[in-house]
């Protein structure tokens, strides 16, 4: 993203494709040289529902030019009275290439770009997407104690379906098989079950599971509190399903009832001060189910600001 500035040194014109809060764009994913790596992943192949966040990285780009142009300075959020990201730089590393239908081809060269974003000390952020990609996104980060936590509407603990393993249904399966993976809470589940083997294999290993009437009765901040979160550290993966339809309807598998942006924000807030967060991904945006307000995607680029904001509060 470029300006141009005219005689009297105000801006006159701005040139470029969008970038993710109109940050400049990396030109080779290992030479990146910043405190944050926005990477999209336009994939929706593991949805067994309504297709469509591929688009999601494109429209949150678009969505979090809202944002642009202030540059390091940051911004002032007016509720929590303080700056946030002052100093913090960021770029726009691209989309991963999906490849059409090669599915596992996919998973690598997602894998492949999370790892190249880690190996330069970015912390890494992930636009989907559907959530079977948090599964190759996660793998980036194994081999060493790593605890996990998914903000959702639905529990994505599905061991497999008419013979199906990899989806965005079981994701959250398979990231419990990597190793090194400890605990797993999930926050925010409300779906219904057809089946309650997932329910039993989640508890039955340890996970945490904070039902979305938990955080509307009690408060986010109690919630996150209650979590026991280790020492080691922490990946989040943030379905935007989690929110009320009323306020992100663009999303394939919308599920009555819901936390509010407040109960999100301040859960995300309360996490990133309890632990390290190592790298975090919004997925699940289908833009073309959106209100014609289009609040999808702003929302989840505000989300991020506000995540990011205070993953840096805590490393100052």
């Amino acid at each position: 993203m470029r300006r141009h500035t005219g005689a009297n040194g105000g801006d006159i014109v701005r040139s470029g494709s969008p970038t993710f809060f109109g940050v400049p764009l990396a030109g080779d994913l290992r030479q990146i040289k910043a405190d944050v790596a926005f990477l999209g992943i336009p994939f929706d192949m593991g949805t067994n529902d309504r297709p469509g966040s591929r688009f999601g990285p494109r429209l949150i780009r678009d969505a979090s030019m809202r944002f642009a142009g202030i540059g390091r300075d940051g911004w002032y959020d007016i509720e929590e009275n303080r700056h946030i990201l002052q100093g913090v730089r960021m770029v726009d590393g691209g989309d991963v290439n999906i490849r059409t239908v090669d599915f596992f081809t996919n998973f690598q060269k997602i894998t492949e770009a999370v790892a190249a974003l880690r190996a330069t000390g970015a912390l890494p952020v992930q636009v989907g997407g559907d959530h079977a990609c948090t599964y190759p996104i996660v793998r980036a980060f194994t081999g060493r104690p790593l605890q996990v936590v998914q903000f959702d509407a639905h529990l994505d603990y599905t061991d497999e379906w008419q013979g199906q393993r990899y989806s965005h249904d079981n994701q959250m399966r398979r990231i419990s098989e990597l190793p090194g993976v400890g605990l797993i809470c999930h926050v925010g589940i409300r779906s219904l079950f057809e089946r309650v083997e997932p329910v039993e294999a989640a508890r039955g290993r340890g996970n945490v599971i904070i039902p979305s009437k938990t955080i509307v009765e009690q408060g986010a901040h109690t919630a996150i509190e209650r979590l026991p979160l280790t020492d080691a550290p922490c990946y989040v993966t943030i379905d935007i399903d989690v929110l009320s339809p009323s306020i992100a309807p663009g999303t394939g598998f919308p599920e009555p009832g819901g936390i509010s942006y407040y109960h999100l924000k301040e859960a995300l807030i309360t996490l990133a001060r309890r632990t390290t967060i190592v790298g975090f991904d919004v997925v699940e945006v289908a833009p073309w189910f959106d209100s014609p307000a289009a609040v999808t995607p702003r929302v989840a680029a505000r989300l991020m600001l506000d995540f990011l904001g205070a993953i840096f509060e805590r490393r100052e």
